[in-house]
């Protein structure tokens, strides 16, 4: 099911000049992730005793709500809509100033950029195929598009939550979409025909189906929703990364709906969607807020905490200051348990 259409990338995106201004600051980010970077307490059995249920419920919430691989799907969309869109421009010899996508579309000179986005554009011997340039219409011209030179600013994507018809994953699925299913409003910054690493928003609430196993309702979905703010950070990497490999930070601050239970969420956590248990919970225990915290980090075999203390060296988890077992209600190193609660 598409979660994206060319249609609203363009509407939001050709009106940089008007809107960009009215747009809201985008969230400064840099103080979440420099606790993450350098957590500041360090962890005992008092800490572990009050804050152990409060982990081991986020980290439930968060896993089941799937809120995240929702966003963060919407995000990659936006991406290759914009790769798709990308233009560059002929430098040197016969083509110079001639739109192109590779050096080859140069005679006698190099493909350089990118230098605009081209939103809407579509070939004229081919009207269901969306282009850039002249080169991805072969035999034909590129007509019909809106061309941003220079593309940077700010813009955004409103997106229609595709709600809780369990119907919505079969093939040809009418997905046209719905108010009724809620929507998330997302804020980006635009920089060389690629998104900014800080995105941020709004959610009124989404509905979304979270398959219990797979990619579809076979063996059940639960029904789901957030309504809330969130921002997130990509990662100096990202764009030349495939997202899905990257830890990704995020901030929310809201209500998820899981199958008629809500929960309030007021919560920092970094997922990496390539792993199959990938969660770092932000513990923040102090006043002012991030005065105080450390990392419980939900990793594939193992749970651990880095705190204000540094890694053992030659560590096998050199992301830990120490291992530690929610269920069994202990942390621990490799001489023995440290401490119970």
């Amino acid at each position: 099911m598409s979660r994206l259409s060319m249609l609203s990338v363009l509407a939001l995106a050709v009106c940089f000049g008007s809107c960009a201004p009215e747009l809201p600051t985008a969230p400064n980010l840099q103080p979440v992730l420099t606790a993450y970077e350098n957590p500041s307490v360090e962890v005992g059995r008092e800490i572990m005793e009050e804050w152990a249920p409060y982990i081991e419920e986020a980290a439930k919430e968060i896993e089941d709500s799937d809120i995240f691989d929702e966003l963060l799907n919407v995000i990659g969309d936006v991406q290759t809509e914009l790769d798709n869109s990308i233009a560059m421009t002929c430098q040197g010899g016969a083509d110079n100033g001639k739109t192109c996508t590779r050096d080859e579309d140069c005679r006698d000179g190099t493909c350089t950029g990118p230098t605009a986005l081209v939103l809407g554009g579509v070939c004229d011997n081919d009207r269901d195929k969306e282009c850039a340039t002249d080169a991805d219409c072969p035999g034909g011209t590129c007509t019909g598009g809106v061309t941003l030179p220079s593309p940077t600013g700010a813009f955004q994507i409103n997106y229609i939550c595709p709600g809780w018809d369990p119907q919505q994953f079969d093939e040809g699925y009418d997905d046209s979409p719905d108010s009724d299913n809620g929507s998330i409003d997302l804020f980006m910054t635009l920089d060389s025909g690629g998104i900014g690493r800080v995105v941020w928003g709004t959610a009124a609430r989404c509905l979304y189906l979270v398959p219990n196993e797979g990619d579809d309702c076979d063996a059940g979905c639960t029904e789901a929703s957030y309504d809330g703010g969130v921002a997130l950070d990509l990662g100096p990497d990202w764009v030349s990364e495939d997202i899905s490999e990257l830890p990704v930070t995020f901030v929310v601050e809201g209500n998820i709906g899981l199958d008629g239970d809500e929960f309030r969420i007021n919560q920092s956590f970094r997922v990496t969607l390539a792993e199959e248990s990938g969660l770092t919970i932000l513990v923040d225990i102090g006043d002012p807020a991030l005065s105080e915290t450390f990392n419980y980090i939900f990793a594939e075999t193992y749970q651990c905490i880095r705190d204000k203390n540094p890694p053992a060296p030659d560590s096998e988890t050199p992301e830990c200051s120490f291992g530690c077992s929610l269920q069994e209600s202990r942390c621990f190193d490799e001489s023995g348990t440290l401490f119970s609660w």
